[in-house]
């Protein structure tokens, strides 16, 4: 009996391990098939980003005539990038092309490109990579003369300096101080037509004469702040109006750094340095101011908006002949010459 009794234990072990068995081989089973399920899902997920991705990728249109220049500036975000081109209407999703960008580690260079909604974003891409630029932008400060606007281009794009004075003889005073953006390799005529056209499109309402656009020239060169010029603009009317000489120190300096450039033939002149007395004295030219009376013949700068309507609306009833400004660039006017030395022993000149 004992002997059948112990037979009976051992049997029910085994049927124990078989039933355990079985439970593992099941759980082991579920986790199979859950993984599977599991990398299947993310492929799925991966294969339908993939997908949309590369339909946002695609060009926005078919037309690949169309275009606009884009500008990457230095420092910007891929982020930012991605954000702009979308805003522009150059791409489809600036999400895809922020990941393709971060997944292709693509660097994008700054610079300004022809880009068109014909071109896919991994065309776009590729551009900026490789820094395929297709225009520049230049600044043009107020106050330039057609000389330094020359050396500004030689400085930026390396242009010939020649052919641009070449190109601008008699546009003083025309070339519209601001901010272009010019198509790589423009030739000079084609950079002064643009510059003009500016002038001509922001003064069209001004009535502008030549004679205006000439004083516009010398507040310019004059003032220091914009509450300044229509005053300024006013003492030099006085002056002319009465007979007397203008006396308008960057007219000299006009005419010296004119001397400067036939004479060495280059750009290369540190323009708009004060003058001596000598200089006005021994200038030999129509700009100097100091022998001629009335305006100079033409335009000394290329003038900004407010000092050309300065000299199209001068200040009324400003009845003041003398001016300048004391070490601090304070402006003082002056009715006598008495009184404008006065001024210069109290306040000082710079």
């Amino acid at each position: 009996m004992k002997k059948n009794h112990y037979k009976n234990r051992e049997g029910s072990q085994d049927d124990e391990l078989e039933i355990k068995s079985d439970q593992k081989k099941f759980v082991f089973s579920k986790v199979y098939v859950l993984f599977y399920y599991l990398v299947g899902l993310i492929a799925l997920i991966v294969a339908v980003t993939m997908a949309i991705i590369n339909f946002n990728l695609r060009p926005l249109s078919t037309e690949k005539d169309e275009f606009n220049y884009f500008e990457i500036k230095k420092g910007e975000s891929t982020k930012q990038i991605s954000n702009n081109l979308r805003l522009g209407n150059l791409i489809r999703s600036s999400t895809s092309f922020y990941w393709w960008t971060k997944l292709s580690r693509t660097n994008l260079q700054a610079g300004h490109y022809k880009i068109s909604p014909g071109m896919s974003s991994k065309e776009i891409m590729e551009k900026f990579k490789n820094g395929e630029v297709d225009a520049y932008s230049i600044t043009i400060p107020e106050g330039y003369r057609a000389l330094q606007i020359a050396k500004l281009f030689k400085q930026k794009i390396d242009l010939d300096e020649n052919k641009f004075i070449t190109a601008a003889i008699g546009t003083e005073g025309t070339l519209f101080p601001d901010t272009y953006v010019f198509p790589s390799n423009s030739e000079p005529e084609k950079i002064i037509k643009i510059m003009q056209d500016n002038f001509d499109k922001k003064t069209a309402d001004l009535k502008l004469t030549q004679d205006q656009l000439i004083l516009a020239s010398i507040v310019e060169r004059e003032a220091i702040t914009d509450d300044e010029r229509s005053k300024i603009a006013a003492v030099y009317m006085n002056r002319v109006n009465k007979g007397m000489l203008l006396q308008a120190d960057p007219t000299i300096r006009y005419g010296l750094d004119t001397q400067q450039y036939l004479d060495k033939k280059t750009v290369e002149i540190e323009f708009w340095q004060p003058i001596t007395k000598a200089d006005y004295q021994d200038l030999a030219s129509p700009f100097n101011t100091y022998k001629s009376r009335g305006l100079p013949p033409a335009p000394i700068c290329n003038p900004g908006i407010k000092s050309i309507q300065a000299a199209v609306s001068v200040e009324k009833d400003f009845d003041y002949l003398f001016f300048f400004h004391d070490q601090e660039q304070k402006i003082h006017f002056s009715k006598t010459y008495g009184e404008h030395l006065e001024q210069i022993r109290q306040y000082g000149l710079p």
